[in-house]
């Protein structure tokens, strides 16, 4: 009994001395990485992390020869200020220069056409000093808070080329508190209710965009993840899916964590000696928080494969009209908007290509055993889909494209001018079509269109390209046009020797609005396939007083893929609505 009263007394003791707000669940080493112009020294250990090495061998693998000519280069700039604990990342690279606290100045060269990491020839200049590289076409300079104020970048490079940029620091902000924990304070948040963080601050720049980010656990890293991002404001609500549904949302989260608050402008710069740079300004302040429930852990695998980890709405199914095979690809809410978002949008691109030609060889062999011989004879069959003129193929893709835009209208979604699109500065970026008819291949544009989407890897290598998402031609229509979205289509048509029929596959992309600053957004992905009809049965269209465009869209069930697009739609809502993730993450949004 005696030794019961003296543990209670020794808890009141203990807890009457704890300085307010204290993190108790922090142990003194932790808690020391917080305060400001802490200084980390990762250990031996530390710098052996098997996934830091392997992502430091990743990227070399990725990084190109440096560049003479700025122009082959995507250049991305950062000046991030009140820098959160170095000791809460994991780097690949080095960040010289680091504190809490303090601010720093960033580089990352990428080839702008091809994929990886590249840099200069020449020199990287920080307010007249040469920068050392850092590692994988990145260079990188902290500094004391007390340093804060405009920073200059020079670049040049051995051809001559120089850009230079003027960054300036972002307006300043504060965690107040979080779910009524003063920042300080036990801040535990265990996924079960949303999550209201109040900031002072916060509105300071209406212009700018805040970011809530968490840190997540990568194998042997700890990684930075956006987990919600919001307009200018003091008040910020974090639905509660949103713990399960972010950027990177397969990777575990981890217990002891640092949830942070980041303002951040951004701005693309074109014009230059350099082919294209971003430039971002970013201020941060953080906390560290215990996160608990079944919102922790797990791995890749499992999470990934989690319906209420990594939401997904897609669905697989069979329509009964036209019997078209459709396939729809609908990923985590984080990524990819509820379709309701998707009221004004342009078709982008409208696509139809096709082998009209397929050469067949077959081989019989007969045996003579009166006269002990084997004959063996070849046969080769050569048959092509009859030819239509330039005009009438024309039609006939025309014809696909006002379809599709007439059962997009009957959805709810208004599609505008493609007059409007093309004519856009971006739409100079897309890909042209061959606009070509042989007796072998055809591939037209409706109205004018161009190409936007891959379908096969030739395009997928003659198209990548590295650079972000505001430089993607897609978000620069959206954003030039003020739509909700883009939508590109693809058909591929394939003739089919055995029917003489063409048998369509059909992808149907449709792009959102970029979520964040370094991440594109698309509400939905559809492939559609069936077996056409048999070009014998062309023929009776034409009675309707049709023309053969008529007969090729009754041959690939033109009625029929449309009618399958309107139930894939729907079903879309429906897996939407059953996972309530997608609007509430897009509520602040959608309003």
């Amino acid at each position: 009994m005696k030794n019961s009263k003296n543990r209670i007394l020794l808890a009141i003791m203990l807890v009457a001395f704890l300085p307010a707000n204290a993190q108790s669940f922090l142990k003194k080493k932790e808690a020391k990485v917080y305060k400001c112009g802490y200084v980390y020294k990762p250990s031996f250990l530390n710098k052996l992390k098997p996934m830091k090495i392997i992502s430091k061998l990743a990227g070399g693998l990725l990084k190109a020869k440096p560049k003479s000519d700025l122009k082959d280069i995507a250049l991305g700039i950062n000046y991030a200020s009140s820098l959160i604990p170095q000791s809460q990342l994991d780097f690949a690279t080095k960040t010289p220069g680091w504190e809490t606290c303090g601010d720093g100045v960033s580089l990352v060269f990428f080839n702008y056409e091809g994929i990886g990491f590249t840099d200069t020839d020449g020199d990287v200049k920080l307010n007249g000093t040469k920068l050392e590289k850092a590692g994988m076409g990145t260079y990188f300079q902290g500094f004391p808070a007390d340093k804060r104020g405009t920073q200059t970048v020079e670049v040049t490079s051995s051809s001559g080329d120089k850009v230079t940029v003027v960054l300036e620091p972002i307006a300043p902000l504060e965690i107040v508190s979080v779910n009524g924990v003063k920042k300080g304070g036990d801040i535990i948040i265990d996924g079960t209710k949303d999550v209201v963080i109040e900031l002072k601050g916060g509105d300071a720049d209406p212009d700018s965009e805040l970011y809530v980010d968490i840190v997540i656990s990568a194998m042997s890293l700890k990684v930075n993840s956006n987990l919600f991002p919001s307009k200018a404001t003091n008040t910020i609500v974090i639905p509660k899916e949103s713990f399960k549904n972010f950027e990177n949302s397969p990777l575990p989260i981890v217990k002891k964590n640092t949830l942070s608050v980041t303002r951040v402008k951004h701005e693309m710069i074109y014009n230059t000696d350099v082919g294209v740079i971003q430039k971002t300004a970013a201020f941060s302040d953080f906390t560290p928080i215990l996160v608990e429930g079944d919102i922790v852990g797990g791995n890749v695998i499992s999470n990934s494969l989690s319906k209420d980890k990594n939401t997904n709405a897609a669905g697989k199914f069979r329509t009964v009209e036209g019997e078209y095979n459709v396939n729809i690809i609908k990923g985590n809410p984080y990524t990819h908007p509820p379709v309701d978002i998707m009221k004004n949008v342009g078709i982008s691109s409208f696509v139809v290509r096709g082998n009209l030609f397929k050469k067949k060889t077959t081989e019989s062999t007969k045996t003579d055993y009166n006269a002990n011989t084997i004959t063996t004879t070849t046969t080769t069959i050569k048959k092509w889909f009859p030819q239509l003129t330039d005009d009438t193929w024309q039609a006939f893709v025309n014809n696909l494209y006002d379809e599709f835009k007439n059962k997009l209208n009957e959805v709810g979604v208004n599609v505008v001018s493609v007059n409007d699109v093309i004519n856009t500065k971006a739409y100079a970026d897309m890909k042209p079509v061959l606009d070509t008819v042989t007796s072998t291949f055809i591939e037209k544009g409706a109205y004018g269109t161009k190409r936007l989407i891959r379908t096969g890897t030739f395009d997928y290598i003659r198209d990548i390209k590295t650079t972000f998402p505001a430089d993607y031609t897609n978000e620069k229509i959206i954003q030039q046009l003020n739509l909700d979205g883009l939508i590109a289509v693809t058909v591929d048509l394939d003739f089919d020797i055995e029917t003489a029929g063409l048998n369509p596959v059909v992808k149907i992309v449709a792009f959102s609005p970029n979520v964040n600053y370094r991440m594109a957004g698309q509400y939905f992905q559809m492939d559609f396939s069936t077996k056409a009809k048999p070009l014998d049965e062309a023929g009776k269209y034409n009675a309707l007083g049709g023309g053969p465009e008529d007969a090729v869209y009754k041959i690939i069930k033109g009625d029929e893929l449309f009618n399958a697009f309107k139930l894939a739609i729907q079903e879309l809502k429906n897996g939407e609505k059953a996972n309530p993730a997608y609007h509430r993450i897009w509520k602040e949004r959608m309003e």
